[in-house]
Formats: C-alpha cells, sequence, structure tokens
C-alpha cells in the first residue's frame, strides 16, 4: 500500500512539473509595456495612446461602473454574464481578461471600444487589465510590475475619458501584485496611480482587483485615498469575494456622486462583480 501512494506522489508531481513546464513554455513576458485597443487600427507596440474625444463616456450625468477579474475566462458561462454586465455599464473595468478569439468576437459583437494594458501572453493570447466602454478614451497608458518570485507580470491601465460636464474623468484600473512577503513591490504600483491622481482636477474612478488580502496592503490603499481624497462605493449587502477575511476588489472615487454600490454573486470567475452606480456632481452644468 506503501508502495502505491508513493507512486501515486510521484505521478503526480512528473503531472505537476509538466503543467508548470508547459505554463512557462507557452507564456511570453513582453519587454516593454503594450497597450492592445480595437479602435486606432494596426499599429506599432506602443505604451500610451491619444485621440479625439468622440462623445462622453456618461449618460445624462449617469454613470455605472464595474469592476471583475475574468479569470481568464476559465469558468463557464463568463460570456453571458460578461454581456450582462456591459448592457448595464458605462465603464466596465476587468483584470485577467484573456483576449482569445471568443472574447474579441464579444468585443466587436457588442460594438465597444476595448484598451487592454497586456501583461504576458499566453499561447499568443496577451493577458492584462482591461477597459470596455462605448465611447473611446481621450488618452491612456500601460503600467506593469513583474511578481518578485514568479516573474510574471501585473498590469494596469491610467486612462481618461470625456464626461458630459466637458471634465476629464481619470480611470485607474489596477491588478495588484499577489506573492510579497513585504509592501515594498505592492507600494510601487500604488505610486503609480498616486502620482497620477496629484497631477489631474476633476473626477477620479480607481479600481480593481487590488489583492488587499491583509491589513498591512489593506491600509495601504486606504491611506493612499485618504491622499487623494478618494473615498470607497462599499456595497451595502457585500458578497465581495474575500481572502483570509480581506475583500479584494475595490471601487473608489473622488468628485461623483454615488448612488448606490453593490456586488454579484457569480460562479462564472473566482471573483464576484463589484459595480458602482454614481451621477455628476450636480455643481458642474451638464453640457
Amino acid at each position: 500500500m506503501a508502495k502505491i501512494i508513493r507512486k501515486l506522489i510521484f505521478l503526480t508531481l512528473i503531472a505537476g512539473l509538466a503543467v508548470v513546464i508547459y505554463v512557462y513554455d507557452a507564456s511570453v513576458i513582453p519587454t516593454e509595456d503594450i497597450l492592445v485597443t480595437n479602435k486606432i487600427g494596426p499599429s506599432p507596440a506602443v505604451q500610451c495612446i491619444s485621440q479625439p474625444a468622440k462623445g462622453a463616456l456618461d449618460r445624462y450625468g449617469k454613470l455605472d461602473v464595474t469592476t471583475w477579474n475574468l479569470y481568464k475566462q476559465k469558468n463557464d458561462g463568463w460570456d453571458e454574464t460578461l454581456k450582462q454586465l456591459a448592457e448595464r455599464s458605462d465603464l466596465l473595468l476587468l483584470q485577467e481578461a484573456q483576449l482569445t478569439p471568443e472574447l474579441k468576437s464579444f468585443v466587436e459583437s457588442q460594438e465597444l471600444s476595448m484598451l487592454l494594458a497586456k501583461a504576458f501572453s499566453f499561447d499568443n493570447e496577451p493577458i492584462g487589465v482591461m477597459n470596455l466602454t462605448r465611447e473611446s478614451a481621450t488618452s491612456s497608458c500601460v503600467f506593469r510590475k513583474a511578481e518578485p518570485y514568479i516573474n510574471y507580470p501585473k498590469s494596469m491601465l491610467i486612462s481618461y475619458y470625456s464626461l458630459s460636464d466637458n471634465s476629464q474623468l481619470l480611470v485607474a484600473n489596477i491588478h495588484s501584485i499577489n506573492f510579497t512577503f513585504g509592501l515594498e513591490d505592492y507600494l510601487a504600483q500604488l505610486r503609480i496611480v498616486e502620482e497620477a491622481i496629484k497631477g489631474h482636477q476633476g473626477p477620479v474612478i480607481f479600481a480593481g482587483d487590488m489583492n488587499t488580502w491583509s491589513d498591512e496592503r489593506f491600509n495601504s490603499v486606504k491611506q493612499l485615498a485618504k491622499r487623494s481624497g478618494l473615498i470607497e462605493a462599499i456595497p451595502n449587502v457585500d458578497s465581495r469575494t474575500r481572502v483570509l477575511g480581506h475583500n479584494l476588489d475595490h471601487i473608489f472615487y473622488r468628485d461623483l456622486e454615488l448612488v448606490k454600490a453593490e456586488s454579484i454573486i457569480t460562479s462564472s470567475s473566482d471573483h464576484n462583480p463589484v459595480k458602482a452606480y454614481f451621477r455628476l456632481e450636480k455643481n458642474r452644468p451638464l453640457t
């Protein structure tokens, strides 16, 4: 019996090693930060883009924002959940989005503007954070930070969208690094967000999978929020995904009026989507 158990353990280790070798062999980590978009046409690999504004992101002063870790579309039903979220969101912020033919087809069928911050590629398919909107961003830049021990990067998008009151909305979509013992690398990502907010006058959305699975990590995010004048949109019935008793996904905002926030229970990812309903502040006349 002991011999059989040892053999099973050995076979399991061999299978695990084969999976690791396959993942590393199929993965490509680019040396440069690359932005992938569907609204400019074929272009060289660039970190940033800019283009004239064509329309306002909000709908007559209403702005619905959703953040969701898509888990690389591994779970059944992701497409139906994504369709429902896209139909009810002006700004849909995804993490762990893998640009498969199925996801490309979905974006095209919904006539959405897509921005993807390429963290790395798997089987020639870019993976990273993604913004989906009806109106294109006026500018956007990609930033990445490698996980210290496994070297796979997490990515972030800093983007700007026009609003109907002639202001610009800064949107930071982040997938924070995960595998660290200290805070130095984690804080390096947050500093990029804080610097962008410092240089911006007007509304801000800072959202994503922040991997705040410890008090120290969440306190770092809260301190950034306090310094930047951000408020968290917390669902009344909070069913956000939790690890070690901490929520991972967040939406922070500034210079917007929060109507309500909610979290949506789903089995189509390992994260539940988080949604916030906003109105533009009334002290700005709408055009």
